[in-house]
């Protein structure tokens, strides 16, 4: 942005604006009056000399200019917020800096709900922002600042971020009560011919590897009737048919709990998964990173107490 009249606060309001595409929802965000996030944007548009936000229908949209806006936005606010927070040491309870994770669904179930209340508590002005997984990219963003940290099973992590090891899972089966097809002793032929839900977050195989390339060691392929890219609707596929799914142990208790679904151990010894936290090494001793980190390690020991953070 342009002059040296604007602030950290202008770009949150445009951050906001660019986000909800409503000028009422964008000062609800941000705590501000109507009428002020409509005098902030009348100024941004001189200052960018473009509408921003143009209306289409019952609607607004972006114009082309802040589409181009919105990652450079975003950068210059983890940037600016970084300083603030780095110079005086990172405050918590003043803070309103964004931290941005890369989480797939099954971490986020299992994490973030208990984040989120250490975040209310010791953290109130402090967001959260999810973002899935995109492994043919986590160095570059990562580099480019725009992610804060990642929780997950990424065996492959780039050689640039630094990773600390949160717990262990393992692999179970899922299927629904009464499934004909896991009665009886179960082989591990007759596994294999079962028809499987395969699990393949953002084209990334870490989760489907861990079955098929123990699978593969004894020359033998399952039969893989689905393909999702993500855990949040397998329960409801799994409870009305005969399909089958693996996946780790901690989200397979999730889906038990909430719906007519029963576990059952893979015919076969499986490797366990290690969940990493990772980050990358420049905001390795950064105030508030350091903060962040803890407060997954804090949740992640309360979860897992014999199993402690290392």
């Amino acid at each position: 942005m342009a002059g040296p009249d604007y602030s950290l606060k202008d770009l949150r309001a445009l951050d906001a604006l660019l986000r909800d595409r409503h000028v009422s929802q964008a000062a609800n965000r941000l705590g501000m009056s109507q009428p002020a996030m409509s005098m902030t944007l009348k100024r941004l548009r001189e200052v960018f000399d473009d509408p921003l936000l143009i209306r289409q229908g019952n609607k607004h949209v972006l114009t082309d200019v802040a589409r181009g806006l919105h990652e450079r936005v975003q950068i210059l606010i983890r940037e600016m917020e970084g300083l603030v927070d780095d110079s005086g040491g990172f405050d918590p309870l003043r803070s309103r800096r964004t931290f941005t994770l890369i989480l797939t669904d099954y971490i986020d179930a299992i994490l973030i709900p208990s984040l989120q209340q250490r975040f209310r508590d010791l953290a109130p002005e402090v967001r959260l922002r999810i973002v899935g997984p995109d492994p043919f990219r986590l160095a570059r963003v990562f580099g480019e600042g725009s992610v804060d940290l990642t929780v997950s099973y990424f065996p492959d992590a780039p050689g640039d971020l630094i990773s600390r090891r949160m717990f262990s899972d393992r692999m179970v089966c899922l299927a629904r009560r009464g499934n004909p097809a896991i009665s009886g002793d179960l082989t591990l032929a007759g596994f294999c011919n079962l028809d499987h839900v395969a699990i393949e977050p953002a084209e990334a195989t870490m989760y489907r590897a861990v079955l098929d390339e123990s699978l593969a060691k004894l020359n033998l392929v399952r039969r893989v009737a689905i393909s999702k890219p993500d855990f949040v609707g397998v329960p409801f596929l799994l409870e009305r048919s005969d399909l089958v799914a693996t996946m780790p142990e901690r989200l397979a208790r999730l889906f038990t709990a909430k719906f007519d679904l029963v576990t059952f151990s893979p015919p076969m010894d499986l490797p366990p998964l290690d969940i990493q936290m990772m980050w990358h090494k420049s905001t390795h001793l950064s105030p508030a990173h350091v903060w962040l980190r803890d407060q997954v390690i804090q949740v992640c020991r309360q979860q897992s107490p014999g199993t402690e953070a290392d």
